[in-house]
């Protein structure tokens, strides 16, 4: 056990080192300050009320009744040419984004029941996030003139009705079940605030795992081009403790990383998310308080069984890649070699972002589960659901992959393979 721990310590001192823990702090620190700042200035944008230019045709009372409605989403402008194709030049100029056309006939079409349009223009400046705020803002503002203008025929038709229950006469109470309790509430809205919550976490477990396995794979190829492997297995000491301590210590590191990369891209996106409309906030505010009565948030058994289950999964990469890096004949073919591990790792990733594994047909899902990187991108869902045996079973299964190439890795340290085996991809003369 001593020399294991020294190895171990020899290991972490040699992985751990400055010019590996700054870039990631920095990182951390960027992201946190980055989601602050964009927050405040999305927010700052989002209280600006958004200017429509509008070009009116139709002087009527129906007319006037929408615009007045509009205004309550957007400033209208009325526009200084009545020539529809100068629209675009004036918006340019007085640096408007959206713009709006009424028809001559817009009142009487919609009076005689006939159908009636309007135009619409929006000037693409910019592809953010707060570029596409104006184009919502446009949406928003057809969708008030609908409701104005219908409001406006059913009150001329029915001067004793309530426009709105005339249109809606059935509402809906939505519940939400999940962990055998139920709540009150919108299960779109639930989705929505728990993949805000979350969404980050695969992408950190997807980058965590190609890290690891090419900081192992590129330590073994390093070691082996130096002639320092051929030092360190000439000691006194087993092989499988040499493999068991190269493999905890850059999984402790990994696992590190991991911890850094979700604390600064939560920071990140926490700062954007919370750069809301008062509104909405009041939305996310009941939506948290649905998520808690329905127990989907991560508690601190959570947390455990997460850490838990990414540990062994970065110790399986490890171990393949430690497995992998042996072929390699120096650092730089280090990083081709780790391609099958790669595809191992993207295939259940994509599918667990993209698809619902329990709809897939028998074998495509226990295809995916026969890959055990899989339970690894399924972790978080299942902890939200309470799925404990699934992270159990999940657990179970990398932890036997991990001991059974644990025991091929000291197989092949234990032998003269580790120096003589290697891929040559080099074309032969």
């Amino acid at each position: 056990m001593k020399k294991f721990l020294l190895l171990l310590k020899k290991e972490l001192r040699e992985l751990l080192t400055p010019q590996l823990i700054v870039p990631f702090v920095i990182i951390m620190v960027i992201f946190s300050v980055i989601g602050k700042t964009a927050g405040k200035q999305i927010a700052t944008q989002a209280a600006v009320v958004d200017q429509i230019l509008v070009i009116n045709h139709d002087n009527g009372e129906l007319s006037k009744i929408a615009l007045s409605q509009a205004g309550q989403v957007a400033k209208i402008e009325i526009a200084e040419t009545s020539d529809d194709a100068k629209i675009v030049d004036e918006m340019s100029r007085r640096s408007i984004s959206i713009g709006l056309i009424i028809p001559a006939d817009f009142g009487e079409n919609a009076l005689l029941d006939t159908a009636t349009t309007v135009q619409t223009y929006s000037l693409l400046q910019n592809f953010s996030l707060t570029g596409s705020k104006k184009t919502s803002t446009l949406s928003g503002v057809v969708n008030i003139i609908n409701q104005s203008v219908s409001n406006s025929l059913i009150q001329l038709n029915s001067p004793d009705a309530d426009p709105v229950k005339l249109k809606n006469p059935v509402a809906a109470i939505d519940f939400v079940s999940a962990n055998g309790k139920v709540a009150s509430g919108s299960a779109i809205t639930v989705l929505s605030y728990i993949s805000q919550q979350t969404s980050y976490v695969p992408i950190v477990l997807f980058i965590v795992i190609i890290f690891a396995a090419q900081m192992i794979a590129t330590a073994v190829a390093t070691e082996k081009e130096n002639k320092t492997l051929e030092t360190l297995l000439s000691l006194p000491v087993s092989r499988k403790v040499i493999v068991t301590a190269k493999m905890i210590s850059a999984g402790l590191i990994s696992l590190l990383m991991a911890g850094i990369y979700m604390y600064g891209l939560r920071g990140f996106i926490g700062g954007v998310t919370t750069a809301v409309p008062s509104a909405a906030s009041a939305m996310s505010d009941g939506t948290s308080n649905i998520v808690k009565t329905l127990n989907l948030n991560f508690t601190t058994t959570g947390y455990v069984e997460l850490g838990i289950i990414l540990f062994l999964g970065i110790l399986l990469a490890l171990a393949i890649a430690m497995i992998l890096g042996v072929f390699s004949e120096d650092a730089k073919s280090a990083q081709s070699v780790i391609a099958p591990l790669m595809v191992l790792v993207m295939i259940p990733y994509f599918a667990t972002l993209m698809l619902d594994i329990g709809q897939l047909s028998p074998l495509l899902r226990n295809l995916l589960y026969a890959i055990p990187f899989t339970h690894i991108f399924l972790a978080t869902p299942n902890i939200m659901l309470g799925n404990h045996l699934s992270i159990l079973y999940g657990s179970i299964y990398l932890l036997i992959l991990f001991i059974l190439f644990v025991f091929i890795a000291a197989k092949i340290f234990s032998s003269d393979l580790i120096l003589t085996m290697k891929l040559n991809f080099s074309k032969k003369r």
